[in-house]
């Protein structure tokens, strides 16, 4: 049985939550003295470059219509464009899939050795830290960046983004640097779930790509496996708000809170989207 990838990635100095309290989430009372060495790390753990990057993202939409309405328009079913939207597709498979295979590992693992409470508290940091998880949850956290191409995309193919694709990308940034800043073991279920459902679904973008008329039934529940995690993910980290500070940091049960009222907005987004595409004619 091949052993999990156990990356080290610090985020913060000292190896330590870089958020505690829930005003470190805030500019005002981030310590920006404890960031990491190195340069990338540092920069993506910074609470304004989250917010200016998904700012620069929403304000690319109405820059990318304002060049194509220039005349710089791309042909949308040329093999280049296509190629490089499955080459796209294909490489979040993939990153999705090495997710998935290694996070799974590292946190059976510890549950099996450790037990449930340290795999869902992790007071002693060590699922976050030695496990490797947390290298895995800050890689999947940097990932979202690069999501913002589906958008891009889209718009290049002449079709208008829904508020579903934009609010679902603005917001898991947002809230998974939360996690990462307080280092919070609940990541696990964004992480295992959402890469495994990413998995299947740039799968299903890549071959779309490449056959566009294929008909793929089962994609209608892939849907329904998206609303299941998020229905999932706000079971699993209602807890954390009882245990209170002996299982978890304020500055962590801030972060579940608002992700969780995020999924809520994606459940009801996703049902009126399944009940809009697969409805019977």
């Amino acid at each position: 049985m091949l052993m999990p990838f156990r990356p080290q990635i610090p985020t913060s100095i000292d190896g330590e939550p870089l958020a505690v309290d829930v005003l470190d989430l805030f500019p005002s009372g981030f310590p920006y003295h404890r960031l990491p060495s190195e340069p990338l790390i540092a920069a993506l753990m910074r609470p304004e470059v989250c917010i200016v990057l998904c700012l620069l993202y929403l304000g690319s939409k109405p820059i990318l219509k304002g060049l194509m309405s220039a005349g710089i328009r791309v042909n949308p079913k040329s093999v280049v464009f296509l190629s490089c939207v499955a080459f796209h597709n294909f490489v979040l498979a993939v990153f999705s899939a090495v997710v998935f295979v290694n996070g799974w590992p590292i946190v059976l693992s510890h549950l099996h050795e450790r037990g449930m409470e340290a795999v869902y508290c992790d007071q002693d940091g060590t699922l976050w830290g030695s496990s490797g998880f947390g290298g895995w949850a800050t890689i999947f956290y940097i990932s979202k960046y690069y999501e913002f191409v589906d958008t891009w995309v889209l718009i290049l193919k002449g079709k208008k983004p829904s508020f579903l694709q934009v609010y679902h990308h603005v917001g898991i940034t947002i809230f998974m640097w939360g996690g990462v800043a307080s280092q919070s073991a609940w990541l696990l279920i964004v992480v295992l779930l959402n890469s495994g459902i990413h998995t299947l679904m740039y799968t299903y973008f890549f071959i779309k790509t490449l056959y566009p008329d294929m008909e793929i039934p089962a994609a209608r529940y892939l849907t329904k496996a998206q609303i299941i995690q998020f229905l999932t993910g706000i079971l699993y980290t209602t807890g954390l708000h009882f245990l209170g500070n002996k299982c978890d940091s304020a500055a962590s049960r801030f972060s579940v809170a608002c992700i969780q009222l995020y999924a809520v907005g994606l459940t009801f987004l996703f049902i009126a989207f399944s009940a809009g595409k697969y409805k019977k004619k």
